[in-house]
C-alpha cells in the first residue's frame, strides 16, 4: 500500500513521517482510540474523485465515540472539510482509503485517562483488498465479541484483537479468512466486514443486534437491493448451518466492498463460484462509488471542483 506525503495531524498537515505518538500515550497502552476508514474513487468518466459516504462514516464515528467516552475533538463538518483538504493537498487523484483515527494522546496516562484527544486523517492510495476471484473461509471458534463487553458496534482499536485472532487462526488453517460466530452460536460477521447470504434467490445478512459493526456499506447494500436487484433483504438472526446450504455468500465492507465467499468450511458456496445476485450487487455497488450520474448522488462527495 503507497504512503501520502502529508497527513493532518490534529488539524495541521504534516509530512507523513512526523505524524506520531508517544510508545506510553494511552492509546498505544490500552488501545484508547475509535476510528473510521472510508473510501474515495477516482472516475475516469468524470475526471473526478468521489470519497463516499463520508457523513454517515462520521456520524457512526461520532456514536462510536460516545460509548467509548472519548471526546472528539472536532465537530464532523470540520473533519469533513479536513478530510477534503488533506487528499487536495496531497494532489491525490486515484482510489483512496482514508483512515480517520481519534485517540486519547496522555503521555503515560492511566487506564481512565480521557484527554488530551488527538486525531489522524490520512489519504491512503490503495488497490482491491481482496485482490481474488473469491475466498474460501472458516467458522472461527473465536467469538464475536458481545455487546455487553466489547460492543461490536464501536469501531475501535480494540475490537480488532478479536477480529485479527480469528483471522489468524483461518490462515493458520489454510483459509484466506475466517466467519465469527456470536456467543450462542449464531452468525455475527468477519473479521472487519459484513456478511450476506442468499438462499433460493432471497438474500439475509445477520441483524444489527447479532453484534456486528453496523456497516456502510451494508447500509448501502440494504439500499441498492431493493432498488436495483428488485429484493429486499431479510435481517435476522442466522445459524451456522445455514451457511452450508446457501446459493451465496459475500462479505461487504469499506475495504471488502463485496468478495464473494466460494466456500465455508470446505464445503462449497453453490455452485463454488460467485453467485449472480452478488454479482449483480456488486455491479450496483460499483455504479453509485464511481459513477457521478449513479442515483444517490448524496452518497458521493466530490473532492475537486
Amino acid at each position: 500500500m503507497a504512503k501520502p506525503r502529508l497527513l493532518n495531524m490534529c488539524g495541521k498537515i504534516v509530512p507523513y513521517e512526523d505524524a506520531r505518538v508517544h510508545v506510553l500515550s494511552t492509546a498505544m497502552k490500552y488501545a484508547a482510540s475509535v476510528y473510521e476508514a472510508m473510501r474515495a474513487y477516482w472516475s475516469d468518466a468524470d475526471q473526478q474523485l468521489y470519497v463516499f459516504r463520508p457523513r454517515e462514516h462520521l456520524r457512526r464515528l461520532e456514536r462510536s465515540a460516545k460509548i467509548a467516552r472519548i471526546p472528539l475533538p472536532a465537530d464532523a463538518a470540520r473533519l469533513e472539510r479536513e478530510t477534503l483538504e488533506i487528499i487536495r493537498a496531497n494532489e491525490l487523484r486515484e482510489d483512496l482509503h482514508v483512515r480517520l483515527i481519534v485517540f486519547v494522546d496522555t503521555d503515560d496516562g492511566g487506564l481512565a485517562s480521557r484527554e488530551p484527544v488527538g486525531y489522524v486523517i490520512a489519504p491512503i492510495p490503495t488497490t482491491r483488498y481482496f485482490e481474488t476471484a473469491g475466498l474460501h473461509v472458516g467458522v472461527s471458534s473465536w467469538h464475536r465479541t458481545a455487546d455487553n463487553a466489547i460492543p461490536a458496534r464501536v469501531k475501535a482499536a480494540a475490537n480488532y484483537q478479536n477480529s485479527r485472532l480469528a483471522l489468524l487462526q483461518a490462515k493458520t488453517d489454510g483459509y484466506d479468512d475466517a466467519i465469527m460466530l456470536n456467543q450462542d452460536g449464531s452468525v455475527a460477521e468477519g473479521p472487519g466486514y459484513t456478511l450476506f447470504l442468499v438462499t433460493e434467490d432471497r438474500p439475509m445478512t445477520p441483524s444489527v443486534t447479532s453484534n456486528i459493526l453496523e456497516g456502510v456499506t451494508r447500509a448501502t447494500l440494504l439500499t441498492l437491493f431493493p432498488e436495483s436487484l428488485g429484493v429486499s433483504v431479510e435481517q435476522r438472526e442466522i445459524d451456522r448451518t445455514e451457511l452450508y446450504v446457501a446459493d451465496e455468500a459475500f462479505f461487504a465492507g469499506t475495504a471488502a466492498e463485496v468478495t464473494p465467499i466460494l466456500s465455508i468450511d470446505r464445503r462449497p458456496v453453490g455452485e463454488g463460484v460467485m453467485g449472480p445476485l452478488t454479482a449483480k450487487v456488486r455491479d450496483a455497488y460499483f455504479h453509485a462509488v464511481r459513477d457521478g450520474s449513479a442515483p444517490h448522488p448524496e452518497w458521493r462527495i466530490p473532492v475537486y471542483g
